[in-house]
Order: structure tokens, then sequence, then C-alpha cells
């Protein structure tokens, strides 16, 4: 196999980490971008970050996947709301794909730190206020917030295909504070989100790989490292769904947001 240059030792390395990314957020409705992207870019360094992020959609698809099994067989998966939504972020994808594959390194890395530490501060604050959560049963949203909700995907949509994450930073505190869903099930139809808009994400990137030629998709890295993560993302949710507390889960989402926009601005400071 040809791993663009990546040794061996790289390899596992990040073979182990993704896993443990996957295993702890396929609990929090996201695709582990947040972090699969600056592990990556630390030690994969042959590859450049537009290389490294359709990688990054390999694995934040079966994270979303496996986090969406999990979570609807505990009931814990708004189908019909999701579909609405991922079908408004489709469009903020392609738009999302078409930055990054035309704008600089730097910037995509300055962009992809500020909205880190935007949503991870958001979070942390409503940990440290006791925000009361929402009831198990959300009302049924009306055409107007619906339509907000839409607009608000199509921005979750950019952020999948600008940054190879799986969108859940804005989509789980979109369906949290807008649908006013409890946390479990905001988590839940996130992931499925996800899993519809990551692959959309990835097949762009494909398509600019095969018209353009700017870059190259390491297949041989994706077939080596997405069963891994698969595997980590499956048993991951199960153990979280029966063990972690709500707080607990918003906890260890903000710190791992926190420590991606840490290495982000790092390696823009000593690229």
């Amino acid at each position: 196999m040809d791993f663009g240059g990546v040794g061996t030792e790289s390899l596992l390395v990040v073979a182990v980490l993704v896993g443990v990314v996957a295993f702890f957020y396929s609990n929090l409705g996201l695709g582990g971008g947040q972090l699969y992207v600056p592990i990556m870019d630390l030690f994969f360094v042959t590859l450049t970050v537009v290389e490294v992020i359709p990688l990054s959609l390999c694995f934040a698809f079966v994270t979303m996947l496996s986090a969406t099994y999990m979570h609807r067989r505990k009931g814990l998966v708004d189908f019909k709301l999701g579909t609405k939504l991922a079908a408004a972020g489709v469009f903020g994808v392609l738009l999302g794909v078409a930055i990054t594959t035309n704008a600089s390194e730097d910037l995509v890395k300055g962009a992809f730190a500020a909205m880190l530490v935007i949503v991870a501060t958001k979070m942390m604050y409503d940990i440290y206020t006791n925000k009361r959560e929402n009831p198990a049963a959300a009302p049924e949203p009306g055409a107007r917030l619906l339509i907000a909700g839409m607009c608000v995907s199509i921005i979750t949509g950019v952020l999948v295909g600008m940054f190879g994450v799986g969108g859940g930073v804005v989509s789980v505190p979109l369906v949290i504070y807008v649908f006013k869903f409890e946390t479990r099930k905001a988590i839940g139809t996130s992931a499925m989100m996800g899993a519809v808009l990551t692959p959309v994400a990835l097949l762009a990137y494909a398509w600019n790989e095969s018209v353009v030629g700017d870059f190259v998709i390491n297949y041989d890295i994706a077939l080596v490292l997405t069963p891994i993560v698969l595997l980590c993302a499956l048993v991951g949710s199960r153990w979280g769904l029966e063990k972690l507390r709500t707080k607990v889960v918003k906890t260890i989402f903000t710190c791992g947001v926190y420590l991606a926009a840490v290495e982000m601005i790092y390696s823009l400071l000593t690229s």
C-alpha cells in the first residue's frame, strides 16, 4: 500500500488516537473531525490539510453512523427533523468544499480554530451556569422555526465541507437551543444528519480531485484506519449510552474541542 509518504510509526500512532476519539465522540453527536484533522495534521507531515480533510470525512462518517445506530436503538433519533435539516445542509456542504479547495491552507486552519473556540466557549458557559435540560418530549416545530433551522443547517453543511467534521458542533446546539430537544436526543439526531452530510462532502472532494487534481486523496490510509474508527465508535457509543451522564458528555465534548483549537493554532503559528 502507498501511504503518501506517511511512515508506519506515524500511522500506528494516529490509529490509536483516532480510535480513542471515535470511542468518546460517538457519544457527542460529533464526527470527531475537530480532533481527527488536527491529529493527522500533526503526524501526517507529508499531507496537506486539504488531503487530510477527506480522510477525516471517512472517519466522521462511520463515527456518526455508529452513533446513529446506537441512539436509534434507544429511540433517541428524530429522523423526520434530521432528514429535513440534512437536506438543507447539502447545499452548505458543496459550498464548504468549494471554499476549502480554493482557499489558502492558513486561512482554512485559522477559520477552523476560531470556530472551535466559539462553540466550546458556548458549551462551557452552559455547563458552569447549570443550564436546565430541555424536556424529553420536544414541541412540534412551526414552519418559521423549521425554516430558520434549515438555514442554520446550511452553515452545518459548510463546516462539514470545509473542515471534514461531522457538523455536530453546530447541529447539536441547533437541535438543543432552537428545537428544544433534550441533549441525548439532540446528539442522536445530529449524528443522523452527519451520517448523511459527510459522504456527500467526501464525494465532492473525490470529484474535485478527479477533475481539478490539485490534491490527492490517500484511499490506502482510509482503508486501513476507517475500520478501526468504526469499531471504536460502536463500542464507545454503546458504553456511553449506558455509563455516561449528560454533564460528563458535555464536559468531554468541550475539553476535546478546546484541545483541537490549541493544536490548530499551534500548527498555524509554526507553519
